[in-house]
């Protein structure tokens, strides 16, 4: 049986410096093209060490690029904002010159990236890509599935790479331990292993292990926030523009960068958990309500509707407020909310600059008079959600209609009429489902909405995993932080 491994195209064969003064100035773009030349020669041994050689000056290139631009940011006083113009200039142009000099110590002559698209290819691990290939055909078979399983985990809907893991599992000597994504980030395994603690019940190290992700989730969203200074899309910019023209599009660029790096970091082991923030919030309020700490469950509560106003975390908050009786326990920590603030300017600037400058058909939209104001820095993080409103949702003859064994005219006119009070709380909600029985279910949508139609507890709000009679709303409101 011969392995499916993905088709790679030949590249144009580069000759590998030999003096002691060149190799001084190689970079993880030349070790990255002279594997592949490797590859394409079929020379195994010499493919995986130029690959691990590119990765590993990559990881290099990008730790010295976050070290100068630190640096600069910290020795360069920053002018006031009561200050001329002129002197803000003058800032910039001072980070600038220690940028520039910080680069030369770094790196030398070669201060700059000559194809942006190899930064790109070590970003999405495509060494592995050739690396599982070259490990197979030297016999490593644990080496190759080890770097196969890493490009999968950053490409998971890349075919090619899951058909030759499949292959690989199913030779001899295969076993499981073998797959290991060797660029796993910290804050990953932290949460992989708040999952575990959580799956455990074991509360305290659930405790410990979400934590210390959020932390490191936070550390590498700013090492991720440094690294796009130089993220500028340059197709945007033509002819010879105004300044400021220029300067609001690399901005918007770097932004746009910046905004999308928790994205990025929520690929946990090759899956999307959505909204990252909000998702170690999720474990967190559970974990120490387990504990009996009542006022974390709330903070993090509280932290999570910051970034998400899914009302599953909606009923938890309705659930806990009638337990504590406080309503100030929910409040969001400092540290989350300065985080949302941020991210909340950036989402008005980014949705001022693509709608604003959308151009179609040759034309700019009409001019409005927001187009003249300044960004607004108005927040408001209150919950206004009416909780009360839950308990006259439903009468408990309404909920005997719901509970009809066979469909009724009377119980699809009643479930319309549902419907409408429910949408008064969530606008953009649509029934889903009306269910009795024994055996606990799960509601089929992730932002669900489910009231219990039971005679004791006509009306509650109940969670996504249920037992009884129940009906089931979904809310299609998308949510981007």
């Amino acid at each position: 049986m011969t392995p499916l491994f993905l088709f790679i195209p030949f590249i144009l064969l580069l000759n590998v410096p030999n003096s002691t003064c060149q190799e001084k100035r190689i970079t993880f773009e030349d070790y990255f093209q002279f594997g592949k030349n490797e590859y394409t020669e079929k020379n195994w041994p010499d493919c995986v060490a130029f690959m691990k050689r590119a990765i590993d000056d990559f990881k290099q290139y990008q730790d010295d690029t976050v070290s100068c631009r630190k640096k600069c940011q910290r020795q360069v006083k920053p002018a006031t904002s009561s200050m001329p113009k002129i002197a803000q200039f003058h800032e910039t142009s001072e980070v600038a010159l220690c940028l520039l000099r910080c680069r030369k110590d770094m790196f030398g002559d070669l201060q700059s990236i000559r194809k942006m698209s190899t930064y790109h290819d070590l970003e999405e691990r495509k060494p592995y890509q050739y690396m599982h290939i070259c490990y197979y055909h030297q016999g490593e078979l644990g080496m190759a599935v080890q770097s196969a399983y890493t490009f999968l985990v950053a490409n998971p809907e890349d075919k090619d790479i899951l058909q030759s893991l499949n292959w690989y599992m199913n030779q001899d000597g295969y076993s499981d331990e073998m797959l290991i994504d060797m660029e796993r980030k910290d804050h990953e395994a932290k949460f992989i292993n708040g999952v575990e603690a959580y799956d455990e019940q074991d509360w305290g190290r659930c405790v410990h292990e979400f934590e210390t992700a959020l932390e490191k989730t936070l550390i590498q969203d700013e090492k991720c926030r440094i690294l796009c200074q130089d993220k500028i899309d340059w197709s945007v910019v033509e002819g010879n523009p105004e300044i400021d023209v220029l300067l609001a599009s690399m901005r918007a660029s770097v932004v746009r960068c910046e905004h999308n790096c928790l994205y990025k970091l929520a690929n946990i082991n090759g899956h999307y958990v959505g909204n990252l923030l909000a998702a170690h919030f999720e474990y967190l309020h559970f974990c120490h309500f387990k504990l009996q700490r009542g006022a974390e469950a709330a903070q993090a509560v509280a932290n999570y509707l910051l970034f998400d106003d899914n009302p599953l975390m909606k009923r938890n908050k309705y659930f806990y407020g009638k337990q504590y009786k406080k309503d100030e326990l929910f409040t969001p920590s400092q540290e989350m909310l300065e985080v949302y603030q941020k991210r909340e300017l950036e989402s008005r600037y980014l949705e001022f600059m693509e709608k604003r400058f959308a151009v179609k058909d040759g034309e700019l939209p009409p001019e409005q008079a927001d187009d003249h104001n300044p960004l607004s820095m108005d927040f408001h993080v209150e919950d206004n959600f009416e909780y009360n409103g839950i308990a006259n949702l439903m009468t408990k003859q309404e909920c005997k209609i719901l509970r009809a064994e066979f469909d009724t005219r009377e119980r699809d006119a009643f479930v319309k009429e549902l419907e409408g009070r429910v949408k008064n709380l969530w606008p953009n909600s649509s029934f889903s489902s009306v269910s009795c029985g024994k055996h606990t279910r799960e509601a089929k949508c992730t932002r669900a909405i489910v009231f219990s139609a039971e005679t004791d507890d006509c009306g509650e709000w109940l969670g996504k995993w249920y037992t009884g009679c129940a009906v089931v709303f979904c809310d299609k409101k998308e949510v981007m932080a």
